[in-house]
């Protein structure tokens, strides 16, 4: 089995073209990493400034969740109509307006509806552009979707080394992330004029829903359980250094960034790591691995073991959720958009509604037990594995391509 083939009705690119428009789309990755490094390490922060507990804050979050998935697949129906490369720029100007929105909120109610819509313009956004990376990997003729994603760790490590000494200065969350969404949103903006141009592909318009097949619906439980312990640990992991372990506030962040770090690589690798092996099996040690390191973050109250125990969450968690993108888009009977569009959807909805169910357990209890559901998720992603079918190495004009032709389960 090959890799994903251009439809007839798509123009083709020459090799310089699609040359800047993979780097074009590698940094819009980046941006948007940077801007929510910032969001991710000012919670604590726009948690103080609303008044609120754990609980509350759960809550809170839950306001981004119901913002961002129903937008989703509104995102998804309108970048079919008018292209990922309009729609990415429009959306980047939303994402200006509305980022550094949150930060204002005084209470809990207006924190939820600051975070539905910022949902609304964070969530649309990364459809977007995720289109756009389908489209440049399909262009390329071999894999890049890992390698987008890892940008986007990457990036993420910058953004929490641009916000440790802005926090250190004692610049204002409002100032802070008005600015963040400004900046960023602007460079997304700018940076689309590169974008390959895209128009709507008729021969796919009437495949709009994908088929729920066992391996489909598995797939995107595990990528929704894996953005569940993504967001675990990017909104509640400086609050349980800060609170829990008692670390200074400008150090809190050093969990995020070694998690960003860990994820990161494990993301840039993940393509070649995916063709040497089995994805299933990769997707089943990135469980194991995820699980571990929330545990040993955890399980004993020590700074050092908690900002490794993230790290090695980080080895493990990274690879799951592109890695099942690409699985999905190479199923048996299923239309690549479809399929890649229900698990994207699945896994975001993971990302969104695991913080704040995090943040009631930890409201019952503690956030160390809170993080028990994080491990939970792993434990359960492992055992989804083994309704992905196993699939074999193959090639695309030489160069690996990480889900190849299926075979007996």
């Amino acid at each position: 089995m090959s890799g994903r083939q251009i439809p007839d009705d798509v123009p083709r690119f020459s090799p310089a073209r699609i040359r800047a428009a993979r780097i074009a789309t590698t940094a819009v990755f980046g941006f948007h990493g940077v801007a929510l490094a910032q969001w991710f390490l000012r919670i604590p922060d726009v948690k103080i400034h609303a008044g609120l507990d754990d609980g509350q804050l759960g809550l809170a979050l839950l306001g981004s969740a119901m913002g961002s998935v129903p937008a989703m697949p509104i995102a998804g129906a309108l970048t079919a109509r008018f292209g990922s490369t309009r729609m990415t720029a429009a959306i980047a100007v939303m994402f200006m307006l509305l980022f550094g929105l949150p930060s204002f909120a005084t209470s809990l109610w207006m924190l939820f509806g600051a975070l539905v819509l910022f949902g609304v313009s964070v969530g649309g956004i990364d459809v977007a552009f995720n289109s756009q990376a389908s489209e440049v990997e399909a262009h390329h003729g071999a894999p890049l979707m890992s390698g987008f994603h890892g940008s986007w760790s990457l990036f993420s490590l910058v953004g929490t080394l641009i916000a440790a000494p802005v926090m250190a200065m004692g610049i204002s969350p409002e100032v802070h992330l008005t600015v963040a969404g400004l900046l960023a949103g602007g460079a997304i903006l700018v940076t689309t004029h590169w974008f390959l141009p895209s128009a709507p592909r008729q021969a796919e318009a009437t495949k709009s829903v994908a088929r729920l097949t066992p391996a489909l619906l598995a797939l995107g439980a595990i990528a929704g359980l894996s953005l569940l312990v993504e967001g675990a640990v990017a909104d509640w992991s400086g609050i349980y250094l800060r609170t829990t372990l008692e670390m200074a506030p400008a150090s809190a962040g050093l969990a995020f960034g070694a998690f960003s770090v860990t994820m990161a690589v494990a993301r840039l690798l993940g393509d070649r790591v995916a063709a040497r092996f089995d994805p299933r099996s990769v997707l089943a040690t990135g469980a194991v691995l995820s699980g571990v390191g929330i545990m040993i973050a955890v399980a004993i109250p020590n700074q050092l073991l908690a900002v490794g125990g993230f790290a090695l969450c980080g080895v493990g968690i990274g690879t799951i959720f592109p890695i099942a993108l690409s699985a999905a888009s190479r199923l048996p009977g299923q239309a690549p958009g479809t399929a890649i569009a229900a698990v994207a959807t699945m896994g975001y909805a993971g990302f969104l509604a695991g913080p704040p169910l995090i943040g009631g357990v930890s409201r019952a209890s503690s956030l160390a037990v809170g993080f028990g559901v994080a491990i939970v998720a792993s434990a359960v992603m492992f055992l989804l594995t083994r309704l992905i079918p196993k699939t074999r190495t193959t090639t695309v004009d030489g160069h690996p391509f990480g889900v190849g032709a299926s075979t007996a389960a």
